[in-house]
Formats: C-alpha cells, structure tokens, sequence
C-alpha cells in the first residue's frame, strides 16, 4: 500500500531552519570577496536548496525527483560534515522510501537518523527517528520490534518532559489498522490523537494528524470529508505563512473539487495557487499550477482558456530551457487543439513535440526513463488526430512508431532508416516500423489475422485487424459504455483480477479447486474479442497474432471465454507479440539446422534476487516437479538434463550458442525491476563467479542459433509481473537470434508442467507447428484440468510456425 502523506511538522521544522540559513548565506553575498569567500559555502547552500527542493518534490508526488534532489543533497552535506544537515536529509529519504513501500531502505535511513540525532544530543529528534522506525516495523508485521522501538521514544520523550508520546503511539497503531483496511478504527484513532495535538496548541502535529485522516479519507474516496480536511490543513499553513504548503494544499483542494466534477470551483482555485507560486518565485510550482489550470479549462471545454494557459506555460519552459516539459506542454497544446477541431495547428503541434524527442533522445540516448511516457502521449494523440482526420492506416503505422520507440527505450536500440529491423547476422540494434504497405505482407506472410490494441486515454481502446489478405479494418472501443453482463470499472482493474480470479493470487489452493471464477476471462472477451468477432476467421484454428500494449500484455488470450462457456483456444491458435514489426524479424530468423542439438535445465540451485527495488535478496522457491519436467523433456530432446547445482550460468551459457532448442524449467523473471539497464532475467545456479541471474542485457548480447526457447516457470508468489517484464525478456531473445519464444504469465500451483511439456513436445514433432502443438497442449490438458490457470499461462511470443 502506498502512503501518499508526509509528515508536516518535520518538514516544518525543517524549511523553517533552511529559511534561517538561506537568508543568512544570502546576506553573505553582500560581504567583500574575501567576507564572502569565508561567510559563504557553495556547497552547503546548494545542500540547503536542495533539501527544499526535494521536501517539495515529495509533497507534490515527484519521488523520483525528489529522490535525485535529496541524495545530492546528502553527500554535500556529508562531505561538509554538516551533520544537522545530514540528519534532516536521511529523515526525508526514510519518508519517501516509506511512501514507495521500501521498508528495507526506510529502516536504513532512519537508523542512521538516529544514529546522528544521539551523536548531536538532540533527544527529541533521536525520538521522533525511534517513533519513524517503530511506524515502519508496524508496516512489516514486527509489532515486538516497534513496540520496543515506541517505548524507547516515550523514555526519551518522558526524560525531557515532551507530551507527544500519546500521540505518536495513537498515530502508529491507527497507520497498522489502515494497513489492514481497517478504516473506521484507524479514523477514530486518529481523531484522538488530533484531540491530544489540538489540546497542546501544537500546530505542527496538529497538521500532521490531519494528514492521516487526510490519507485514510482519500483512500476510501470520502470527498466532503477530504476537502473539509484539506481547508482545515490550509488554515495552519496560511496562519504560519508557510507558502510553500498553501501552494500544495491549494493544489490538492482543486483537485478534489475537480474530482468532484465542480470545474469552476477547482478553477478558482488553481488561479489562487498560481498567484502563490508567482509570490514566491517558484517556477517549477507555477509550471505545475499551469499545467493543473490548462488540464481542467480542457476538460471542462474552455479550450482558448486552456490554450492561453499552456502557452504560459510553454514561455517558462522554454525560457529555463526546459526540454522535457516543453515536449510536455506540446503534448498538452497538440490534444487542446484536437478537441477543438484545429486539426492543422495540431498537426503542427504534435511535430514540435517529436522534435523535441528527438534533440532529448539526440543527447541522453535511448536507455533515458525519463520521457518515456511523454513520448508515448505524442503517439497516441497523433493516432487520435489521424483517426479525425479519417485516417486508420496512417493511425496503425503511427502506433507501430511508438512501439518503435517503447522497443527501442527498453532495449537502448536507436531508429534507423534501414528496412524494418535492420537484419543482420549479429543482434539489431537498430529498429524502424513498418509502412501500411510492410504490414499487409507481414499478414500475407504469416498467413494469420494480426489484432493490434492501442490504449487512448479518454478514448478507450483503438483495434486494427490485418486481415491474411492485408486488408485492414478499424475499430473503437468504448470501455465505459460497453455492454457487458458484468459491470466495468476499467479496464487495467478486469485484466488485475484475473489472477485472483483463477486462484493464481489471493484465494486457497482449496477454493480454487471447487470455484473456478470465469467473470474478469468473460469480461475481457466482451471488452477485447466481442467488438471484432465479426472481422475473425470463421474457421477453426485459424491463426490470430495478437499485438498488445501495456496492462493487455497480462492477458491470457488463450482463456477469455464467451458466453457459451467456449475458450478463444478452442476456436484459433494464438500468438503473440509486442510489435507487428517483430515478426519482421522472427520470420527472417527462420532456419534449418544439420543438427538438433538442446539444452534441458531443471530446477537449478536457486539464486538470491531483490523482489521489489530496495529489497534484500531472497531465495526463490525450489521448482521440485521441474526436475521431473526436464528429465521427461531431455528423453524426448534425446540430451542430457542439467539439473541443480550443474545448471550454473556459466555452463547454460557455454551451451547455449550449440542449442537448437532450449528447455529451461525455471523462473522466468518478468517483474519490471532493471537490471543492468534492461528488464526480465532468468533464474539458474550460482557458483563463485557468479550471482546466477542471467538478466535481458546479458542475453541480448548473445548470439544464438536457437529456433525454440521455452521458459516454463514464473515468480507469482511475491514478485509483480510487469508487461516491461515480459517485454525485455522476450525481446532480448529475439533480438539475440531466437524467433520463437514460450513464456508463462504464472506457474500452476497445481498441474504437473511436465505433463503439459511433453505433450506441447509430441505434438511439435508431428506438427511442427509451434502454435499449434502449444493449443493442443492446452487443449489435452484442459480435459483433465478444467481451470485455465493450470493450462492458458503460457505466451508463444514471436514466430509461430
């Protein structure tokens, strides 16, 4: 659970202190060079704004800004052993750390808060660490530990005579019943210790009791409540003439208002927070109250509001040089003058937008996250524009340009102006999507019905299907008015449920024997497969390649189910990859070999690996009936299994470049986590030299002559799958020589896969057909288990054949 509040009265005291030194270091400038060279520390003023910075970064949500700020911060705070300044910047990261659910990294930069306070003699400060470590613990499930932890603050607390103690204690224990969703008890918990606060004239904790209510209240969408909340936390601030925190109360109480569909209100009040962020001269806050303003006259249809707005927006930007928020506020102008109609000046627009891209991507290179998801707004509005403009095959080539870039960012390729994926006989490192004209003979060749998704905002979902003939047809869906027989509340919640809905996540073993619950499978049918049913092939096993985007690259297309209780797999064999373009290169990497030569790894020795960012390394779960897999995959393979300790990295990889076909019955890590710049990994043996996790960089450094790699196990249990996940892994190995690739989105708890393994295997050799000998495995093993989890998890990603 991610907690969006921050904890006023420390960060009061703090801007506070930083006002006192700034002011000081300002005064300083006015002294002679040498006054000023002995008055005035470059270093430590820098500190002390960016201590500021970060403490405003964090309240408006930007971690990952904040985070940068407040690290610099620190070492130039450590370097001048200013270790007040060191003690205050470990207490904001250990917030923000715990705001991301980083308990690991929280309890580190608390402890070493603590550590300083104690040094410096500052009790207080040493207790308010010890209260901020026994939160954390709280949230982990150690309550001993944050007991201990709580009575050792109300000693200190009690020593020098401080009555918070009740308070924080009434605060920690109402946070352990919000973790539990325990709400009307941890309301009434906290109203005590608003009670307790208010008695003592404490403003500071005052506010900060607010902010709890102000938590639980948001996440329980409690509105009337929230905002009544958000007037009282903008009174303290406006008392203590603290302007920075008016600016970010104003912004939030608009955004309540707007939420609660009251436009002109919300105006009202972003007009208010734009005069603040100008009183204070804070560019970026007055960028952001820009950008709060242009979005709700947009949406509110007070498009030449919006637009002049923006264009403010757009001089600041500009003026400081900006790059990534000019690109944003084109972005913002581009979509403006779409819904006004001004079809040509968006145009216009959209094309400063992916220039502005491209001079970013010209200088920080294709690995950069930081405009990653601006980048993909420019496509998505451009399909949007030439969708108006009646255009569905121009709009299908441009949302295959931004898979282009998604594909290129996550792999650190570039774009060329070489044919689509420039083949070599090393791995592409260049990418470029293909014309109307490339996809219909990629369809032609295939031979198969290509179904392409684009998510719009707003819009709900866009469909092309390519036809075998090259035909193309375009279709939109509106999620929100779709007739379903099962309500919607968005599409990335159906795909979420699927998991728990199937027993993979959140049910027993037990219930999901006796219920097998089919409504988010016959929902994303109706969302997904309804709208286009009449486009489809009306024979059976037809083959349909379907091409994903975001949260639909979780999707199990093979289990989506109709009304008559008849499975997609049942009616055509499935495929899937993330660009048209890949079959481009799958197709191409199509070879036959003299030899067939495999590789069989079962159930290696485990390597330790972080499950979330800023988690310790942990064990993964041995995989026991992967080593039966292997040894009745190696039989039909005609090889010899590599299993435990003997399937090392290194030795997977001395074999890898001889396989024709790899088998790894293993984890396929497909959580979002980098490593090495690239996410996916796989799991096999450490051994000295090595920590055992072969990651997507290494792989797409390979080269390898592999027509078939099969990954049959996957992580559920703790770890959270991400579409990058899939994507990075996948890709890699395509990008490394491998056309076909079989990934599970889950691992049965149930099914034996080595049953489902040397069925898909059997089949192959009669078929030679992957796609087709991995339906038939499906559907073999479907009669025996009926619950698609113990048969639909697994993903032919590439070529088919």
């Amino acid at each position: 659970m991610q907690i969006l509040s921050v904890n006023k009265k420390k960060y009061t005291f703090i801007l506070f202190v930083l006002h006192s030194l700034i002011s000081l270091h300002l005064a300083a400038l006015f002294l002679s060079p040498v006054g000023l060279a002995q008055a005035v520390d470059n270093r430590l003023y820098r500190a002390d704004l960016l201590l500021q910075l970060g403490i405003r970064q964090h309240q408006t949500a930007q971690f990952a800004a904040a985070l940068e700020s407040l690290q610099e911060a620190l070492q130039l705070y450590q370097q001048k052993n200013n270790a007040v300044g060191e003690a205050n910047t470990l207490g904001i990261l250990g917030e923000i750390y715990f705001t991301l659910g980083q308990y690991g990294q929280t309890i580190k930069h608390y402890q070493q808060q603590r550590t300083l306070f104690h040094m410096l003699g500052d009790r207080e400060g040493e207790a308010q660490a010890l209260e901020d470590l026994s939160n954390t613990y709280i949230y982990q499930g150690d309550i001993k530990q944050a007991k201990i932890l709580h009575d050792l603050a109300q000693k200190i607390r009690k020593e020098i005579g401080t009555p918070q103690g009740e308070a924080a204690f009434l605060g920690n224990i109402g946070l352990a019943y919000e973790s539990h969703e325990q709400f009307p008890q941890a309301i009434e918990l906290y109203q005590q210790q608003l009670a307790i606060t208010q008695k003592n004239y404490d403003t500071a904790a005052i506010d900060n009791s607010l902010n709890k209510l102000v938590q639980v209240y948001q996440s329980q969408g409690k509105y009337p409540q929230l905002i009544e909340l958000y007037q009282q936390q903008l009174a303290i601030a406006q008392q203590n003439k603290d302007a920075v925190s008016v600016a970010d109360l104003l912004s939030q109480l608009a955004a309540a208002y707007k939420t609660q569909g009251q436009y002109q209100l919300a105006i009202k009040i972003y007009q208010q927070q734009l005069l603040v962020t100008r009183n204070i001269k804070d560019s970026l806050g007055e960028m952001k109250s820009l950008s709060n303003l242009g979005d709700i006259y947009c949406q509110s249809g007070e498009y030449e509001q919006a637009l002049e707005v923006y264009k403010q927006q757009l001089a600041i930007a500009r003026n400081q040089g900006k790059q990534l928020q000019i690109g944003t506020v084109f972005n913002h102008i581009g979509l403006t003058l779409l819904k006004a109609r001004k079809l040509s000046e968006a145009e216009k627009t959209l094309l400063n937008a992916t220039n502005v891209w491209e001079k970013i991507r010209s200088k920080v290179g294709s690995n950069s996250i930081n405009y990653t998801q601006d980048q993909a707004a420019t496509y998505q509005i451009w399909q949007q524009l030439l969708i108006a403009q009646n255009q569905p095959e121009a709009a299908l080539e441009m949302a295959e340009r931004g898979k282009s870039w998604s594909i290129a960012q996550l792999l650190g390729m570039r774009l060329s102006s070489e044919p689509v994926w420039a083949a070599a006989k090393t791995a592409p490192r260049e990418i470029n999507p293909p014309t109307i004209a490339q996809i219909r003979q990629i369809a032609k060749q295939q031979n198969a019905t290509l179904i392409e998704y684009s998510i719009i905002p707003d819009e709900g979902l866009y469909v092309w299907v390519v036809q075998p003939s090259g035909q193309v047809k375009f279709r939109r869906i509106d999620i929100k008015s779709q007739h379903t027989i099962y309500p919607v509340s968005s599409l990335a919640n159906v795909v979420a449920n699927v998991g728990e809905s199937m027993g993979i996540k959140g049910k027993t073993e037990a219930a999901a024997k006796v219920n097998i619950e089919i409504k988010p499978l016959l929902q994303l049918y109706q969302l997904l497969i309804k709208p286009i049913a009449d486009l489809l092939p009306k024979e059976t096993a037809n083959r349909l390649i379907f091409i994903p985007q975001q949260e639909l690259s979780l999707v199990p297309f093979p289990a989506l189910v109709d009304i008559f209780g008849k499975y997609l797999i049942e009616k055509y064999t499935i495929v899937t990859v993330p660009a048209i373009q890949v079959l481009a290169l799958t197709h191409k990497q199509q070879r036959r070999f003299s030899r067939d030569n495999a590789l069989v790894v079962g159930n290696p020795s485990m390597p330790r690996i972080p499950l979330f960012i800023g988690q310790p390394p942990q064990p993964l779960p041995t995989l026991v009936n992967a080593e039966r897999e292997a040894l009745e995959v190696a039989e039909l393979l005609k090889t010899k299994p590599l299993i435990a300790n003997l399937a090392t990295k290194k030795t997977v990889l001395q074999q890898l470049n001889k396989a024709k076909t790899v088998h790894l019955g293993t984890y396929g890590i497909i959580d979002g986590i980098k490593r090495q710049g690239i996410p996916g990994a796989i799991a096999l043996a450490p051994s000295d030299s090595d920590g055992g996790v072969l990651s997507a960089a290494e792989i797409l450094d390979l080269k390898l002559k592999t027509t078939l790699f099969v990954i049959s196990a996957t992580e559920t249990g703790k770890s959270q799958i991400s579409s990058d996940g899939i994507s990075g892994l996948s890709l890699s190995l395509i990008s490394a020589g491998v056309p076909s690739v079989i990934i599970p989105l889950w691992s049965s708890p149930e099914v034996p896969t080595a049953s489902f393994m040397t069925e898909f295997y059997n089949q192959l050799n009669q078929t030679h057909d992957k796609a087709q000998a991995l339906r038939q495995a499906m559907l073999k093993t479907k009669e025996q288990y009926p619950n698609p989890r113990d048969w639909a998890g697994f993903m032919l990603i590439g070529e088919g054949k």
